[in-house]
């Protein structure tokens, strides 16, 4: 409890140490590569958090280790994973007000098309110097076969217009374990990966 009152994670040269090398010979994406990333990441800073708008299985940023946060079948309020369903928008509040209490370090998944419908709470996350990390996946322009509004063309863009939001586009493995722990290392706002 007094490390995460703290703000306490290990330095990044002890995570780079912990998260294994990928073999760089073999082609991964990287949200595949996030997956991984994103588990070895629970082990070392326990009070990270994560969840998705209802696309665990396409983000690819479920806590294995972690259980599912909630009342009912196979939930309970030690879980790790948040279901947010199919809202962006209270999504990233709940994020933010997770973030604002204190004690955790909350993501949140969906893609990248999407963060259009949390673009609020975004802003409020970078005003407030929130610890958030956003996780927005499908990236792409070539993800053509959802169509047009699938297609983020000045997404990214948008997001580094936010005063205080770091925005990490990473393009292979070794670049999303080191955007990973970035966001681990950073106390004074968010950061978008």
């Amino acid at each position: 409890l007094e490390k995460f009152v703290a703000k306490d994670v290990p330095s990044a040269e002890e995570m780079f140490k912990a998260i294994p090398e990928f073999d760089q010979d073999k082609d991964m994406a990287t949200r595949e590569a996030g997956s991984q990333v994103i588990n070895y990441i629970s082990d070392l800073v326990p009070q990270f958090l994560s969840g998705s708008a209802d696309l665990h299985g396409s983000n690819k940023n479920y806590i294995k280790t972690g259980g599912n946060y909630g009342k009912g079948f196979d939930k309970s309020y030690t879980g790790k994973n948040f279901y947010f369903g199919i809202r962006e928008h209270g999504m990233g509040s709940i994020m933010n007000g997770i973030a604002f209490h204190g004690l955790f370090r909350p993501s949140g998944a969906t893609f990248l098309v999407f963060v259009d419908y949390m673009r609020a709470t975004l802003r409020v996350a970078a005003l407030a110097e929130l610890p958030v990390t956003y996780i927005l996946t499908h990236d792409s322009i070539g993800v053509g076969e959802d169509g047009p509004t699938h297609q983020p063309v000045e997404t990214v863009s948008s997001l580094r217009a936010f005063p205080n939001m770091d925005v990490v586009r990473p393009a292979d493995q070794e670049e999303t374990v080191g955007a990973y722990v970035h966001s681990q290392q950073r106390q004074d706002g968010p950061t978008s990966l």
